[in-house]
C-alpha cells in the first residue's frame, strides 16, 4: 500500500465523521437555539477544548515550526500562546458562558446589546466576527490545502475548495454541536 493511500483512507474516515456529526445535528436540533448554541447541551469543558482547537490553525502546524526552523529558538517565544488561549478562556469565557445561560443570550452581540443598550454595538460585533472569521477560515483552509498538496499531490485550489465543502457541510447542517465535535477531529 502506497504512502498516499493512507492519506485517502483517513480523509474518507474524516469525511464520514464530519458528515455524521453534521447530519446528527441536523436531525436532532429543531430550533434556532438548538442550532446556534446546541440547546445549551455542550459542557463548558468540551466547548473550551473546541474553541482552543479552533484557535490552533494551519499556522500552528505548518508556519510556526517553519519559522522556528528559519529564525531559531528566538522565535519560539510565540509558542506561549498555546498556554494563554485555554487559560484566558477558562477565566473569561466561563463568565460569558454563565451569563448567556442565566439571561438567555444566544450570541455575544445579544449580550453586549443588552448590557450597553445599543443595537449599533450588536451590529459592530457581528461585522467584526464575520470579517475575522472569513479571513481566519481562509488561512486555515489554505494551510490544510498546502499540506494536502505536499502529502498527496492534490492541487492547492482543489484541496482548499474540497476541505471548505466538508467544513461548510457539517457547520451548516449541524450547527454548534457539529462544529464542537467536528472541530476536535479536524484540527
Amino acid at each position: 500500500m502506497g504512502g498516499t493511500t493512507w492519506v485517502y483512507i483517513f480523509l474518507g474516515l474524516y469525511i464520514i465523521y464530519c458528515f455524521y456529526w453534521g447530519l446528527k445535528g441536523y436531525f436532532t436540533e429543531k430550533t434556532s437555539s438548538g442550532y446556534s448554541i446546541a440547546g445549551r447541551s455542550i459542557p463548558f469543558f468540551a466547548f473550551l477544548l473546541a474553541a482552543t482547537a479552533a484557535s490552533f490553525s494551519g499556522w500552528t502546524f505548518i508556519g510556526h515550526p517553519g519559522l522556528i526552523w528559519r529564525d531559531g529558538l528566538a522565535y519560539a517565544f510565540a509558542s506561549f500562546y498555546v498556554l494563554t488561549i485555554p487559560i484566558t478562556g477558562t477565566f473569561f469565557s466561563k463568565r460569558t458562558w454563565l451569563l448567556g445561560k442565566r439571561y438567555g443570550f444566544v450570541t455575544p452581540g445579544d449580550m453586549y446589546a443588552y448590557y450597553f443598550n445599543s443595537e449599533a454595538l450588536r451590529w459592530l460585533v457581528v461585522a467584526t466576527a464575520v470579517l475575522y472569521s472569513v479571513f481566519y477560515s481562509a488561512v486555515q483552509l489554505m494551510a490544510s490545502a498546502a499540506l494536502f498538496n505536499i502529502i498527496a499531490g492534490v492541487p492547492i485550489t482543489f484541496g482548499a475548495i474540497f476541505m471548505a465543502f466538508i467544513v461548510w457541510f457539517y457547520v451548516c447542517t449541524g450547527g454548534l454541536k457539529a462544529s464542537t465535535w467536528g472541530s476536535k477531529c479536524a484540527r
